[in-house]
């Protein structure tokens, strides 16, 4: 026989829990369970909180997205109202909680996205300049300049006093585009990871981190080079 003798209690962040359906010993039994399990969810929670504060802005933004879920999954847990769950999934806590994050999709891509990032920053550690350190407006875009191997003359070395600062550069950082009078926003032409070439006398030198970059607009870019593989270039 079935009895529904106790009370909904809500949980640290207010997510509805039913009144519990079981027998009594059932009841009495899961009732205990659920505080070990409420106590769980906090822990992890509080463990993600203390992670997020010592975080930089990008991984604590994801952290928060796993505090989101876990929120999700303490709502989805704690408002199961059969008495019978708690006792037969719950009664012996093995890290039930991280295990149920880290099966959902979302923190999957949370994880390859974290592993492409760090991916991607060996091969280029400014990737990340375009999200982090500089948001350029309208149709500016931030570059760095490609420094050419030293010159020789005849084998002869030019030193670099008296070499000209190389005009090529790639692009770290493009703006939004650039507004017309009617309104409408024509996007910039060039994207990130391209390489740009552009006149002597433009642009503006800024520093980042102690790195040199160079920001200026679309209109000041002469052209953008065609970055062939070696391999195809020694093949023509």
């Amino acid at each position: 026989m079935k009895h529904s003798e106790r009370g909904a209690q809500g949980c640290a962040t207010g997510c509805p829990e039913k009144e519990m359906i079981g027998t009594t010993n059932q009841l009495d039994w899961a009732e205990q369970i659920k505080v070990q399990v409420r106590g769980e969810f906090d822990r992890v929670a509080r463990a993600l909180a203390s992670a997020a504060t010592k975080q930089t802005e990008q991984d604590r933004t994801d952290t928060l997205a796993v505090i989101a879920i876990l929120e999700e999954k303490r709502a989805e847990v704690l408002g199961n109202d059969q008495a019978g769950y708690f006792i037969r999934d719950w009664q012996e806590l093995r890290d039930q909680v991280r295990q149920m994050i880290a099966q959902d999709p979302r923190y999957k891509r949370i994880k390859v996205n974290k592993e492409l990032a760090r991916r991607i920053s060996q091969i280029n550690p400014n990737w990340r300049l375009n999200s982090m350190k500089i948001r350029p407006l309208s149709d500016r875009i931030v570059v760095k300049r490609i420094e050419e191997q030293e010159a020789t003359i005849k084998g002869i070395i030019i030193p670099d006093s008296a070499k000209e600062k190389p005009q090529e550069a790639e692009v770290i950082a493009v703006g939004h585009g650039k507004r017309l009078e009617n309104g409408e926003l024509v996007p910039v032409d060039v994207k990130v990871g391209d390489h740009i070439l552009f006149g002597k006398y433009s642009s503006s030198d800024i520093k980042v981190d102690g790195e040199e970059y160079l920001i200026m607009r679309e209109d000041e870019i002469l052209g953008v080079v065609d970055q062939k593989p070696k391999a195809a270039k020694q093949a023509g």
